[in-house]
């Protein structure tokens, strides 16, 4: 009796999603976690930064606007930083760093005279 006696056929898609859950495919990153959880905390803000990455346990930003850049740095850090925590239960983040980098101006054509 060989091992494939007595057992029925899989349907190809069972075969695949056990297979693609073995190879950890579908595993979220902890960069991953993190920004989704600071696209919540931050809310209507959040397309004005940029995920940098992670070093040291510092999350790394970019912000594009001087206005956000202080309110994050001067009123909203702690909150953020906290929130992080309490969301992201797989790295711990220590510190958030944040820069200002403006987004480059479209080419705007000049007309001719």
């Amino acid at each position: 009796m060989n091992e494939y006696e007595g057992r029925r056929p899989e349907l190809a898609g069972d075969v695949l999603k056990k297979w693609i859950s073995r190879s950890g495919l579908l595993r979220v990153s902890d960069r991953d976690r993190i920004w989704a959880a600071w696209e919540r905390l931050l809310g209507p803000d959040a397309p004005h930064t940029a995920f940098e990455g992670l070093k040291d346990h510092v999350a790394r930003f970019t912000v594009d606007s001087s206005a956000l850049l202080a309110e994050l740095k001067a009123f909203r850090k702690q909150e953020l930083l906290e929130g992080l925590r309490e969301e992201v239960k797989t790295y711990f983040v220590r510190d958030l760093k944040f820069r200002l980098e403006k987004k480059a101006e479209p080419n705007r054509s000049r007309k001719s005279v």
